[in-house]
């Protein structure tokens, strides 16, 4: 299994996870909720600062913390866990009084609904598309960021979308894109118009060579993008929605298969088994430097009409008795030192930017990822991962597709 199946947080909504599911834990969903809340997530919201929140470990008591997270962000030893990620609260007055214990989420909705369901979690590691909905479903509190002390160090447009009425609760610890990783040597873009582009996926001439993510919102999204240029693919009226699904379904004939795990598409292409598919920088990175693709010229997309990107971190439990001592672990997170291990063992970019780049040992990693290039990572370029807007109608379009 891969380490990070759903790195991204989106889900396909099958089986126990399903949208009724998610929009229950929610409290329900509306595109009037979507539409009135997108603009608050998205950093437009109050941004006079808050009351200052003031949480204290030492009055905490001595029981563990559960930290709700991916697999492989654990305290287990790298290349399967990231001690590295957590040291700075290991070895700290607290790390053995209050010790972390760790349980793995599946997806983001998967994750909002076991806790809206009663697990009880301290620490909880979505993705920034679903901060709203765990505000709105009264799961998560504000941070007190004066117990983080590398806080300044991540830019505005990473906090934005968890920044609601002047309070932040969102900490970015891993940025990264989704596109498109194909190999140059048998894939162009002369039919559909010369340029690196989504549109790739409606060329019938890799028919059954193209794979994709097992997402309902991001077949919408590859497909407006398709469709509509360098625009917001989240933020679509419901006839673009109904265009983006009919895009979606042509682009689906050339589809060979829609992944769940990203070793599985990674092995896909490596096998000769496709030229096309959407993964995120490890996938790229893995395709790119296994043995079998020494003489490939294999590349990731960096689109005219922009790559995605997903912005996950960590949110503090509006249940968690020990505040502080769980904002202490994830201050440990937002260390330079974490941020450049987040790139050098699993290739994301780090939410904390401030003496991260210096510190990343593998440099050939800031030029493949423009680590040292803000434009590659803002739109156009690049469209950060938001709450979609109308949520209702974007998910029910690519679950239609998906199950078509």
């Amino acid at each position: 299994m891969d380490a990070r199946m759903n790195r991204k947080g989106f889900v396909a909504l099958t089986g126990a996870t399903t949208l009724a599911a998610f929009l229950a834990a929610c409290g329900g969903s509306s595109s009037s909720d979507s539409d009135a809340g997108s603009s608050a997530a998205a950093g437009g919201g109050d941004t006079s600062a808050a009351a200052p929140v003031g949480f204290d470990p030492a009055t905490e008591s001595d029981a563990p913390l559960q930290v709700f997270t991916w697999a492989g962000y654990d305290e287990s030893p790298v290349p399967d866990g990231a001690p590295w990620m957590w040291q700075e609260y290991t070895d700290g007055p607290y790390g053995a009084k209050s010790p972390l214990t760790f349980t793995f989420l599946d997806d983001d909705t998967q994750a909002l609904a076991k806790v809206a369901s009663g697990f009880a979690a301290d620490i909880i590691h979505p993705c920034g598309g679903y901060i709203q909905k765990w505000k709105e479903a009264g799961l998560i509190q504000p941070l007190d960021i004066a117990l983080l002390p590398d806080w300044d160090g991540v830019p505005e447009s990473l906090k934005a979308p968890g920044l609601f009425d002047g309070a932040y609760y969102h900490l970015p610890f891993d940025v990264g894109f989704t596109s498109l990783t194909y190999d140059a040597d048998v894939v162009d873009f002369s039919e559909v118009g010369g340029e690196e582009s989504w549109k790739i996926l409606l060329d019938d001439r890799y028919k059954g060579q193209i794979s994709l993510f097992n997402g309902p919102d991001e077949v919408i999204e590859y497909a407006a993008l398709a469709n509509r240029g360098a625009k917001d693919p989240t933020d679509l009226t419901i006839e673009e929605i109904a265009a983006a699904k009919e895009t979606a379904l042509l682009m689906k004939q050339n589809v060979r298969t829609y992944w769940t795990s990203q070793t599985d598409t990674v092995n896909d292409f490596i096998n000769g088994n496709i030229l096309i598919t959407a993964c995120w920088p490890d996938g790229y990175w893995k395709i790119k430097t296994h043995p079998k693709m020494k003489d490939r010229n294999i590349q990731y997309m960096q689109p005219i009409e922009g790559r995605l990107t997903w912005i996950c971190g960590m949110v503090l439990s509006a249940a968690t008795k020990q505040p502080g001592r769980s904002m202490l672990a994830m201050a440990a997170a937002n260390t330079p030192a974490a941020g450049a291990a987040v790139t050098d063992n699993y290739q994301y970019a780090s939410g904390q930017k401030a003496g991260v780049s210096e510190l990343i040992k593998n440099k050939e990693l800031i030029t493949a990822f423009g680590l040292d290039d803000p434009a590659l990572w803002e739109p156009p370029m690049a469209w950060p991962q938001k709450a979609v807007a109308p949520y209702k109608e974007y998910i029910a379009a690519g679950t239609e597709v998906l199950n078509s």
